[in-house]
């Protein structure tokens, strides 16, 4: 199937979700700095110049990719320690996945020192995740943005020394966010 977005040729509609798919797959195998557009087109099929009308970047590309990775986030809409618990736990558990932690630590990396990819991350990763609890349990957004950096920073900076995430840094780094959160909520 097909869709028309001006002039030339129809976009192929499942071009999109081939080349997040087939990004994810590269940056989980070679890293972000190791993955180039001309591969993932190769890979994908298609030209070059399909990725770039798509996608102004090779940054843009991979949170794209990582956010179809993530799927969403869970609702909860009950603020108890549970609750809160689950989602957090949902985040780590997500963090864990070898493709999601390479994108993460990836686009971490990199929006360092870019800006706009910067706010892409935040925009397409964090804010969906974050934005619910805030919302939904009137905590205070940079209390929920903390919690979100102890689990994604925590858990990466365990992938990055050990190779691994284990349970029981998931265990721990959940249980952790999830007092502080909690704790802030409470206090």
């Amino acid at each position: 199937m097909s869709t028309t977005t001006g002039a030339g040729r129809p976009r192929r509609e499942e071009v999109g979700p081939a080349v997040l798919a087939i990004t994810a797959d590269l940056v989980s195998r070679h890293g972000l700095v190791g993955t180039t557009l001309d591969e993932i087109a190769r890979r994908a099929g298609v030209a070059k110049t399909t990725v770039y009308r798509r996608w102004p970047s090779k940054g843009a590309l991979a949170v794209d990719a990582l956010a179809q990775v993530l799927g969403e986030p869970p609702v909860v809409t009950v603020p108890t320690e549970e609750g809160l618990h689950a989602a957090v736990s949902w985040l780590a558990d997500r963090v864990r996945h070898p493709t999601v932690a390479a994108l993460l630590s990836g686009l971490v990396a990199e929006a360092a020192h870019d800006a706009e990819l910067r706010g892409r991350l935040r925009a397409r990763i964090r804010d969906p995740f974050t934005s619910r609890l805030v919302r939904d349990w009137r905590l205070e957004a940079d209390d929920v943005d903390r919690a979100f950096d102890i689990v994604v920073g925590a858990l990466l900076h365990r992938r990055a020394m050990n190779g691994v995430i284990t349970d029981l840094d998931d265990t721990i780094v959940t249980e952790v966010a999830t007092r502080l959160v909690f704790g802030l909520r409470d206090g």
